[in-house]
C-alpha cells in the first residue's frame, strides 16, 4: 500500500512541479468541482498501482512516484539467503529503517523504475541493496490491481457470456455485471452463498429500513427484438419479485461497489491480490441516508479487509461521513486559470472552502429536523452512542437530528430569546436541544449565570436543556470503559465532580489534545450494561429520544430499558 503518490504533467495538472497526495489514508475522499481534476486523480492513482489499468489509459503521467513504507518483509527479502551484509542483518535493518519509506519512480505502463528519496533518503540504502529493493518494489507492484466505478453507470439484462478471469468481467460502468452474478449463482465453480448471502446481506445493511430483500436470482428474459438476456431480480419483503432493471438508480449503484468489494476478489485472477478501488461520484440519484451507509460501509470494509479506496464526490454528505475518521482524508481539487492542484483539508476554514465550492448554503442545516448543540466534538460522539443504546437503529444524524457546536464560552453570545441582538437558537431551527457542561466542582456549587438564562429560554418554548449531572460529559463515562479501552486497573471511578483530564492523565498521555480519539474507542465499549447506573444519563437520553422522535413524527419504541 502507497502512502504517498506525487506526479507531474498529466491532463490540467503542471509539468513543471510536483501535484502530492502525501499520507494517504485508508479512504481517500476526494473533493471538487465538474472539470477540476477529481478523475485525473483517479486515472493517476489507477496508473501507480496497475500498470494493466495504465495501458488502457488514453492519457500519460510526466512522471509519478510512489512513496512505499518499508517492510520488514521487505528487509527480509533483502537479506534471503544472507545472515549479513555490510554489517547489517534483516533485524537490524529493519529496526533502522521502519517508520520510513522509499520512493518507486516507475513507467506506468510498464513495471520497470527506479529507487528514489521521498523526503529523507535511507542512509544505508545503496550499494548491493538497491538492485535487491527495485526487485522488491515491482514485485509489490505486480500484486496491486486497480477496479474503478464510473460515475455513468448501469445493471442492465446481458446476453449469456462465458465468464472468463480478465478483468473485462465487469467494467467500470457496470457491463458485465448480470453476468457476474448469474455465474456465482448458477455456475458449480463459484459458491452462490457469495451472492445469497454476503452481498444480499450488505444490500440489506445498507438500504434497512427503507427495503428488506429476501433473495436475489438471474432469471432469462426476452428483450424487444427476442433476444434472450439474463436479468437479475430482486424479491423484496412483503412484495414481488422485481427485474433490477426496473429498480431504482441508487440500488445499482450500491450493488456495483458490493460487487466490486465482495464478489471480484473470488475471481481467480484477483485472489491473493492487493486490490485498490476508484469509486466515482457514488451519491447520484442516492438519498442522503443512504449516502451515508454506503460511505461507512466503504469505511468499514477498507479497515477491517486493510485496502485502499479512493472517492470523488461531489456531495457535502461525505464531508461529515469521513472527516472525523481515523483512517480517512478529505482532499480538495481546485483549478486556478487553467492549473489543477489538490490541497488536503485539515481545518475548518479548509471545510468550509469545500463548502462554498460545492455550492452548499449555510441554510442547508435546515433540512434536518432538528439540532442538538454541544459544545465540541467529544460530546457528539458520546451523544450518537447513547442514543444508538437507546434507540437502536431509530435514528439516523442528518436526517432525524443534526449536530452544531456552539464552542464552550460562546454559549455567552446564544438565546433562545426571539427578540434578541444574540445568536438565535431558535431561527437556526425551530427543534432544539442544548447540552451543556455543569462545570461544578462540588455539589452545592451552582451552575453560571448564562447557563440559567439558556435554561429559562429553552423551558419557556418548551424545548429541552440537559446540563451534566458531573463536571463535564467524560464524568459519565463507567471505569470499566476506560480499563477495557486501555487495558489497565483503575482503582477508582471518576468522581461526579472531578476534573477528567486529572483523573485519565496517568493512563492516556494528551487527553485534552485528542478528546475526539479518545471519545471514538471510548464510545465502542459502552453498552446497555456498563452504562446502567451512570448518574442521570438513562433519563437525559431517554428524554432526548422522545424530543427527536417529536421532531420527526416517528412511533418507535427505544431500545432496551435500563
Amino acid at each position: 500500500m502507497y502512502t504517498g503518490i506525487r506526479f507531474k504533467g498529466y491532463k490540467a495538472f503542471p509539468a513543471d512541479e510536483y501535484t502530492e497526495l502525501d499520507n494517504i489514508p485508508r479512504v481517500s475522499v476526494i473533493i471538487g468541482k465538474n472539470n477540476c481534476g477529481k478523475s485525473s486523480i483517479i486515472d493517476v492513482v489507477g496508473m501507480a498501482y496497475d500498470r494493466h489499468f495504465a495501458e488502457y489509459e488514453p492519457g500519460h503521467v510526466d512522471e509519478l512516484v510512489a512513496k512505499v513504507p518499508v517492510t520488514r518483509w521487505m528487509c527480509d527479502k533483502l537479506f534471503d539467503g544472507y545472515d549479513h551484509i555490510n554489517n547489517y542483518t534483516s533485524g537490524s535493518m529493519w529496526n533502522q529503517t521502519k517508520g520510513r519509506s522509499v520512493g518507486f519512480k516507475m513507467d506506468p505502463e510498464q513495471n520497470d523504475g527506479d529507487v528514489v528519496a521521498w523526503d529523507a533518503r535511507i542512509p544505508i540504502l545503496g550499494g548491493n541493496f538497491l538492485p535487491i529493493m527495485l526487485r522488491l518494489l515491482r514485485e509489490n507492484r505486480e500484486q496491486c490491481m486497480f477496479r474503478r466505478i464510473s460515475a455513468e453507470r448501469n445493471i442492465l439484462p446481458e446476453i449469456e457470456e462465458a465468464l472468463g478471469t480478465t478483468t473485462e468481467d465487469l467494467t467500470s460502468t457496470g457491463e458485465g455485471a448480470s453476468n457476474l452474478i448469474r455465474a456465482f449463482l448458477n455456475d458449480s465453480a463459484y459458491d452462490e452463498d457469495i451472492i445469497e448471502r454476503d452481498l444480499l446481506g450488505a444490500v440489506n445493511s445498507i438500504m434497512y429500513p427503507e427495503a428488506e430483500f429476501e433473495n436475489i436470482r438471474v432469471q432469462q428474459v426476452k428483450d424487444f427484438y427476442g433476444d434472450v438476456r439474463w436479468e437479475v431480480f430482486l424479491k423484496e419483503k412483503g412484495m414481488g419479485r422485481c427485474p433490477l432493471s426496473r429498480m431504482g438508480s441508487g440500488l445499482k449503484t450500491i450493488i456495483l461497489v458490493l460487487l466490486n468489494l465482495l464478489v471480484i476478489p473470488e475471481l481467480n485472477d484477483y485472489k491473493n491480490k492487493n486490490i485498490v478501488y476508484g469509486f466515482e461520484e457514488l451519491e447520484n440519484n442516492l438519498h442522503p441516508a443512504m449516502q451515508r451507509k454506503l460511505f461507512e460501509y466503504i469505511y468499514e470494509f477498507a479497515t477491517m479487509r486493510d485496502v485502499q479506496v479512493f472517492i470523488t464526490t461531489h456531495s457535502h454528505v461525505a464531508i461529515n461521513a469521513f472527516y472525523d475518521k481515523d483512517d480517512a482524508g478529505i482532499f480538495h481539487v481546485e483549478k486556478h486559470n487553467g492549473r489543477a492542484q489538490v490541497k488536503r483539508i485539515e481545518s475548518y476554514m479548509d471545510k468550509t472552502a469545500i463548502l462554498n465550492d460545492l455550492d452548499v448554503k449555510a441554510s442547508d442545516i435546515l433540512q434536518s429536523n432538528g439540532i442538538i448543540w454541544v459544545e465540541g466534538p467529544s460530546d457528539r460522539v458520546y451523544i450518537q452512542r447513547w442514543l444508538e443504546l437507546f434507540f437502536s437503529d431509530n435514528f439516523i444524524e442528518g436526517v432525524h437530528y443534526q449536530f452544531l457546536y456552539y464552542g464552550g464560552r460562546l454559549l455567552s453570545q446564544y438565546s433562545a430569546s426571539e427578540e434578541t441582538e444574540l445568536i438565535n437558537i431558535i431561527k437556526t431551527n425551530r427543534n432544539a436541544v442544548i447540552v451543556m457542561d455543569s462545570d461544578k466542582r462540588s455539589e452545592e456549587a451552582d451552575i453560571n449565570e448564562t447557563k440559567k438564562r439558556i435554561i429559562d429560554e429553552l423551558d419557556s418554548l418548551d424545548m429541552m436543556s440537559w446540563v451534566t449531572a458531573g463536571k463535564e460529559i467524560e464524568n459519565y463515562i463507567p471505569k470499566s470503559v476506560i480499563e477495557d479501552m486501555l487495558e489497565v486497573s483503575i482503582p477508582e471511578q471518576c468522581e461526579q465532580y472531578e476534573l477528567f483530564p486529572d483523573y485519565i492523565a496517568p493512563y492516556y498521555n494528551n487527553f485534552v489534545g485528542k478528546k475526539v480519539v479518545f471519545a471514538r474507542k471510548a464510545a465502542e465499549k459502552m453498552n446497555c450494561d456498563n452504562m446502567e447506573n451512570m448518574l442521570d444519563l438513562k433519563n437525559q437520553v431517554m428524554a432526548l429520544g422522545e424530543k427527536i422522535k417529536g421532531w420527526n413524527g416517528l412511533d418507535v419504541e427505544s431500545g432496551r430499558t435500563l
